[in-house]
């Protein structure tokens, strides 16, 4: 069965599991994403596992780093007008052809550290579209031509 999340205020609530102020969240997951390339059974992905009340050794990511430039990538592209809009089962090739993601990745909790993961690359574009979407076409024009994101570009 699906866990659903609600958000209310500040607070995350997740049906049969616990409640987790935001802001703490938010901010040790953005400190562990930014934490640079990290193992599948990294210090990163452990923390995330504590933090998302995973079983202990799951493995929701091969590269915590590049899962979370990957899913800015595809926020920024509903968002900027610069960007095609990329189709969902497209990016989730993306993501297994770029071996961002592990075995565990289609569990519920994956699946909501993932959602934190979009949720954060949205708040960031947000902050300063204009800045943050030229930002994200910049590293887009540097990818080689063979790169899936590559066609984001308008």
């Amino acid at each position: 069965m699906a866990r659903s999340v609600m958000v209310r205020s500040d607070t995350l609530m997740i049906p049969g599991g616990c409640s987790m102020r935001l802001l703490p969240l938010f901010f040790a997951a953005a400190v562990l994403l930014m934490a640079g390339p990290t193992s599948a059974q990294g210090p990163a992905q452990k923390e995330l596992n504590k933090l998302t009340g995973a079983p202990e050794g799951t493995r929701c990511f091969k590269a915590i780093r590049l899962a979370q430039a990957l899913a800015t990538r595809y926020v920024a592209s509903g968002i900027c007008p610069q960007l095609r809009p990329m189709d969902p089962g497209q990016f989730l090739m993306a993501l297994e052809a770029q071996r961002a993601i592990d075995r565990d990745f289609t569990s519920d909790t994956c699946q909501l550290q993932f959602g934190l993961m979009f949720r954060s690359g949205r708040e960031w574009i947000a902050k300063d579209p204009q800045r943050n979407c030229a930002e994200v076409l910049s590293q887009l024009q540097k990818l080689n031509t063979s790169n899936i994101f590559r066609g984001l570009i308008r």
